[in-house]
């Protein structure tokens, strides 16, 4: 950390000391509309002398003599080279034809937007810089058409959750391929302040060039580089505060006493608590204990420093970026903290050949509870003690502990030991091209990457005493260390470009092909090998109609030698219609500036499973125990896509619309059930089975204007995506069982993940109720759940389970708004989910802890408390409250709740400095609040988290690490 801040302070003396000296040339700089043009380039033609536009469009520059040329450009707008005549200058830049994100990265190649025919969407950089974001998924929620990213965890380290492109549609890893400057990368890794842009390849034309890695979507990121003849410091710095925004409201002492009476009464069994106990909890003599507090220790912290250094001049430029990010847990101990080092050079070797060569490294320190070391555990312990258990003994030892069934989570939290995890990454990118000519060159691309982790615990001895201070329990003195597998990825490519405008510039031709070989080699033996040959090519002709072709052809050793190889061919058209003649008065006039149609079709595949699945598996008793699959192959998958790109009234607003079908097929299910006919206990097999239809429609819209002195934008989404299984197995009429959960099936007409379970048709109110009902349970109480006996056999059993629903997030909605005045800039983002269904599961829904011992631990929430079914409440919500086994913990639809919701993701107000003093530029202060506002009848604590698919895959409802909302001062300003 001090060598991170003395570069900074290194850095920004640099900046300092260059500043120059001289005749200063001011000036505003908007568009033909108007508006000012944010962070335009201002360069003294011949010098490295240059500056940024701010917020308002304005600019000054310094220069040592009367007589210059200023070169003015932005992305999206064309270039202006000005003789300067006075020191006052007002610029108008006029829009390129091509429209603002003029060039899109697509995969090897990089394509003008308007000649892309193909389904992609861009994530707003500059927005996201500005939001105090732990990890680069948080980015997604909200922000593009089609992406969903359900943040179910807020615990420091943890990758909070996935990210899905148009639904899932494997039983495997759906999180979608991310290549980073041509590497493939976690998204994770990646700090937003390094990023350039940032593309989503969503349909199979612009996925299928990643051939069988793009089934799930495709991220293509391009990192900040250098620009010539201009050398500044960027920085940006937040810090801020975490508030626990879903934390459970237990019932208190006395309440849970008169509740676990009413149980016992209810089942037959002898009370526990007395109504001198009960008197006791209600004065207070026996304190009611809230866990949760008790282990939240302290606020959780956030704290964000990066920097950008970059410059350059003729023999190329640079870009060095450094990063530091910092989040401490709700205890003393438990916390996060990354370091990024990220350095990209351009480098000019001849006239005719340049080499792009960029290095990275970070290293990721995650500090647990030895006795927490998955983040969750503390906070589950705290969820299984009750109000009434206290943490100490009434006595004068210090931390005299009470242990509770040999549970006391303060305990472990202050006496458990620590365990100090540290995730290391490091990367090397050559990328030399030669150009043959402007039209033609050749590329190659060699990158290494290798991830190690480590970790090691502490446990210092502690007694642990009984009410009379007699030693019962003693942790011992315990030191370790440990190695994780370490991982290698080594890529090396090929590739020849061409790119030509033809026919008197009227059409534009973009061809690449090229091959590729990747090595993953793990220290545990594991090793992966692909190779790849593809091209695509496009071609606009008049620039109105639109060609896009690809093939690739890719292997994998992680299937059977006969079937390693596989094509994965697309194609997609487009009509540029407002380019056409009879289109040229509405397009004069602004009143449609922009109509493309799009329509797209190919074959993608899946390869992202573990390698070795179809190999066979001995047990040291000489047993099979998995059968070998000499026809396991990819994952397939079909789809297309038709879109439609609007832009109208002058480019206020702009439209797209989007439906598209993907049809799956040759799933890989890799625990498939085999007869043990060797005596093996347990048999299985890796195999290509089951259909699945994804198909789904987006919408997005934006307002752009300007009032006055006042810029505006409204821009919107909705979205929806729909889950079918079409095949279960070989044929429509097959059903298939999961090896690993009761609650979810497979047969036509499932989602992909679904909830299995019983209907009910209300509650017992008695014993008369329950003798006159002939289907029901064994040892069935007045307050139980009645089940519907679907096959009217008067059984209750699994033959009476139905498809109850999906987990998935439907009627997928956002909403966003940005308004500048003068130096003021205000944003909101809203993201929400129309239609959803939950399950309270776990000790969120259930009274107690169903562990399958006792079922005992625990206490009810307030919710169920106050909802649940008593003889004078029969009309309840929830059932009665049990103990012990209990036929009311089954999955059932009283267990499913609406989980939609709406929630505020990000507000943020802004005030923008054009200077401070001679070196800082455009300095903007800001601050942040992200996750404060949800709006939601979800029965639960956290709408986002339910059947949540990635990062808390693993929830089960028994207590986690609170989800948290952010409060972020920030400051970003620009030195040179």
């Amino acid at each position: 950390m001090k060598r991170f801040l003395l570069l900074l302070m290194f850095a920004c003396s640099f900046a300092l000391i260059s500043a120059q000296t001289g005749t200063t040339v001011t000036g505003t700089i908007k568009d033909n509309l108007n508006r000012p043009v944010v962070n335009a380039s201002v360069l003294i033609k011949g010098t490295n002398i240059g500056t940024v536009s701010d917020a308002g469009g304005n600019f000054d520059i310094k220069s040592t003599s009367g007589n210059i040329t200023l070169i003015v450009s932005s992305v999206g707008y064309e270039d202006q080279e000005i003789s300067v005549k006075n020191n006052k200058l007002n610029i108008i830049l006029q829009e390129s034809n091509q429209g603002l994100d003029e060039v899109i990265v697509m995969g090897y190649n990089s394509v003008d937007k308007q000649h892309v025919a193909s389904s992609i969407a861009q994530l707003d950089m500059e927005q996201t810089k500005t939001r105090p974001i732990m990890k680069m998924q948080q980015a997604f929620s909200g922000t593009i058409p089609g992406v969903t990213m359900l943040q179910g965890s807020s615990l420091p380290g943890s990758t909070f959750g996935a990210i899905n492109i148009r639904g899932i549609s494997t039983l495997q890893n759906a999180e979608p391929l991310v290549i980073v400057d041509g590497m493939e990368q976690s998204i994770s890794d990646l700090d937003p302040n390094q990023i350039k842009s940032l593309t989503v390849l969503k349909d199979a034309a612009s996925a299928s060039m990643y051939g069988s890695r793009g089934a799930n979507g495709v991220i293509i990121i391009e990192t900040e580089r250098g620009t010539t003849g201009q050398f500044k410091v960027d920085l940006n710095l937040w810090s801020g505060f975490n508030q626990a925004i879903d934390l459970p409201k237990f019932v208190n002492a006395a309440d849970y006493m008169r509740i676990n009476n009413e149980t016992r009464e209810h089942q037959g069994q002898a009370t526990v608590y007395t109504d001198a106990d009960i008197q006791k909890a209600e004065t207070g003599e026996i304190q009611t204990v809230d866990w949760m507090k008790e282990i939240m220790q302290k606020t959780s912290m956030v704290h964000n420093q990066s920097a950008n250094i970059s410059g350059g001049g003729g023999v190329g430029t640079f870009n060095l970026m450094l990063g530091h990010i910092a989040e401490t847990g709700l205890n003393k101990i438990e916390g996060t903290q990354k370091f990024s080092a990220r350095f990209n050079t351009n480098i000019n070797i001849a006239e005719k050949f340049s080499l792009l060569a960029d290095f990275y490294a970070h290293q990721l320190q995650v500090d647990r509870l030895l006795q927490n070391d998955d983040g969750h555990g503390l906070y589950k312990i705290a969820w299984r003690m009750n109000p009434t258990q206290q943490v100490y003994y009434d006595s004068d030892l210090t931390e005299h502990y009470m242990l509770h069934n040999d549970l006391n989570p303060v305990a472990r939290m202050n006496r458990g030991g620590i365990k100090n995890n540290i995730h290391d990454r490091s990367t090397i990118n050559l990328r030399p091209k030669y150009f043959i000519n402007k039209n033609l060159n050749l590329e190659g691309n060699v990158s290494y990457m290798i991830s190690k982790s480590a970790n090691k615990t502490e446990r210092k001895t502690f007694k642990y005493l009984d009410a009379i201070g007699k030693p019962i329990s003693i942790s011992t003195n315990a030191t370790t260390a440990d190695q994780g597998v370490s991982e290698s990825q080594l890529t090396a490519r090929a590739l020849v470009n061409y790119t030509s405008e033809l026919r008197d510039d009227k059409d534009k031709i973009y061809f690449t092909a090229g091959t590729e070989v990747m090595n993953h080699t793990y220290t545990d033996y594991r090793e992966i090998s692909k190779a790849s040959f593809f091209g695509k090519l496009n071609y606009s002709f008049d620039n109105r109609y639109i060609l896009e072709a690809t093939g690739r052809y890719d292997g994998s050793s992680k299937f059977a030698p006969e079937h390693k190889w596989g094509f994965f061919p697309s194609a997609a058209l487009a009509w540029n219609a407002h380019n056409e003649s009879f289109f040229s008065s509405l397009r004069n006039s602004g009143t449609i500036t922009n109509l493309k149609l799009r329509a797209s079709y190919g074959l993608i595949g899946n390869e992202n499973v573990e390698p070795y699945l179809w190999e066979e598996i001995v047990n040291q008793y000489g047993w099979t125990m998995r059968v070998p699959n000499y026809q396991f192959s990819w994952e397939k998958q079909k789809q297309w896509n038709i879109g439609v790109d609007i832009s109208t009234l002058k480019d206020r607003l702009s439209l797209t619309a989007e439906v598209y079908d993907k049809f799956s097929y040759d799933l890989i299910y890799d625990e498939f059930p085999v007869p043990p006919l060797t005596g093996s206990y347990y048999l299985y097999t890796a195999i290509n089975i089951g259909e699945v239809r994804n198909k789904g429609y987006e919408f997005s819209a934006k307002w752009n204007d300007k009032i006055g002195n006042v810029q505006y934008s409204i821009g919107g989404s909705f979205f929806d995506n729909t889950n079918e299984v079409l095949k279960a197995g070989y044929s429509t009429t097959d059903t298939l069982v999961f090896s690993n959960t009761n609650d979810k099936i497979w047969y036509k007409g499932t989602a992909i993940d679904n909830y299995y379970g019983f209907e009910s048709n209300g509650y017992f109110n008695d014993a008369d109720d329950i003798a006159n009902t002939p289907a029901k349970m064994a040892n069935t109480l007045p307050g139980d759940i009645k089940y519907v006996d679907q096959n009217g056999d008067g059984i209750i059993n699994d033959a009476d389970r139905v498809n109850l629903g999906d987990p998935f997030p439907h009627l997928n909605y956002a909403i966003n708004f940005d308004i500048r005045y003068k130096n003021w800039d205000f944003s909101v983002l809203g993201q929400g989910v129309g239609k959803r269904l939950g399950w309270l599961r776990g000790q969120e829904g259930y009274p107690v802890l169903v562990d399958g011992s006792t079922n005992a631990l625990g206490a009810p929430r307030q919710e169920y408390a106050d909802n649940r079914w008593t003889p004078t409440n029969t009309d309840s919500r929830f059932p009665r409250v049990w103990s012990g086994a209990s036929t009311n913990a089954y999955l059932s639809d009283v267990w499913l709740s609406d989980a939609s919701y709406f929630r505020i993701k990000m507000i943020q107000l802004g005030f923008t400095v054009k200077n401070i003093g001679k070196s800082f530029k455009n300095t903007r202060f800001y601050v942040n609040v992200q996750d404060a506002i949800t709006f939601t009848k979800w029965e639960g604590l956290e709408p986002e988290r339910v059947g949540i698919v990635g990062g808390d895959s693993n929830y089960d409802g028994n207590g986690s690490y609170p989800r948290m909302a952010t409060y972020t001062f920030g400051i970003r300003t620009s030195i040179f």
